[in-house]
């Protein structure tokens, strides 16, 4: 029966056509007649540094630093070239690995009915999907939960979302860490 289950879910996930509104600073995805998912780009996760920094550990994060430095254009800087007097752009070393920070700031699903059936998870993965779209020239994405960024704000039912989607991606706590190059 539970096979069934997510089958099924896979199919309406399959067939779902999720709305965005907004830009890579803050933007909302909406699942039609179920609920959404909304929230912004942040410098970090001053609440989940201890999580971003186990995550910062980990082989994955390890080999998506790896390959954006040997991928993406080295920094540059613009000096004054002490010969002919001009300013010009010099690298100045490899390219620096910074990725992106995104909390979900606020989720809901609208009818109770429509609760606990894995529609938070799928609308969490569409935030996920649209921050790593946002992302793609930084290598790689956190996305947390709102608490990271707040020290609060998170309801148990979304600490359960995201203890679940942890099982899925490279996490610790409520942070996970997806690869975008």
């Amino acid at each position: 029966m539970n096979l069934l289950r997510e089958y099924i879910r896979e199919l309406l996930t399959e067939r779902a056509n999720f709305k965005l509104k907004g830009s890579e600073d803050y933007f909302r995805v909406e699942l039609p007649g179920i609920g959404y998912a909304e929230g912004s780009q942040n410098l970090s996760f001053k609440e989940c540094q201890s999580d971003v920094d186990a995550i910062m550990q980990m082989p994955e994060y390890l080999a998506a630093e790896k390959a954006h430095q040997e991928t993406a254009k080295p920094r540059t800087d613009i000096v004054k070239n002490e010969e002919t007097g001009k300013y010009e752009e010099v690298e100045v070393g490899p390219a620096k690995f910074s990725p992106r920070f995104y909390d979900v700031e606020n989720a809901w699903i609208s009818n109770p009915e429509n609760r606990g059936k894995g529609h938070g998870k799928e609308i969490y993965r569409a935030f996920i999907d649209q921050a790593v779209k946002y992302s793609k020239s930084y290598g790689g994405v956190f996305v947390g939960a709102h608490r990271c960024v707040m020290g609060s704000g998170t309801s148990e039912d979304a600490q359960r979302v995201w203890k679940s989607l942890g099982g899925e991606y490279t996490s610790s706590g409520m942070v996970i860490f997806v690869r975008t190059n």
